[in-house]
């Protein structure tokens, strides 16, 4: 796993838990998908780095 697949993760588990547990309701909280559905996207069309020992 690399550092951009990581803080996706944590931006989507942090937007769930304002959304579904604090009930948050749009706006600022919507930030938070946005930056994790972006850097899904960019991991998916960039790829895992490859290490070459």
């Amino acid at each position: 796993m690399n550092l951009t697949f990581i803080a996706a993760l944590v931006l989507l588990a942090t937007w769930a838990a304002l959304i579904f547990g604090a009930h948050v309701g749009s706006g600022p909280a919507q930030l938070l998908y946005a930056a994790a559905a972006i850097l899904f996207a960019r991991r998916i069309i960039a790829g895992a780095p490859k290490f070459l020992s």
